[in-house]
């Protein structure tokens, strides 16, 4: 459940993605697509940079026994 909003930008990101892909240069949406996109990537990419940490501090490796 706390993953949802997050996921929400996920699939937004692949949408702003793809539609950037189909959109022609030209095209005046198009910087503004550029923008949208790089904004939401740098939004996921702090994401992930702070869950990292919190990732690794809290898996166990492979046979040893979490007390």
């Amino acid at each position: 459940l706390l993953y949802k909003p997050i996921d929400r930008v996920t699939r937004s990101t692949l949408v702003l993605h793809d539609l950037l892909k189909h959109t022609p240069a030209d095209h005046p949406d198009y910087p503004l697509l550029q923008d949208a996109l790089r904004i939401s990537q740098n939004f996921l990419s702090s994401i992930n940079e702070d869950i990292d940490p919190r990732r690794t501090a809290v898996t166990t490796p492979k046979g040893e026994v979490s007390l």
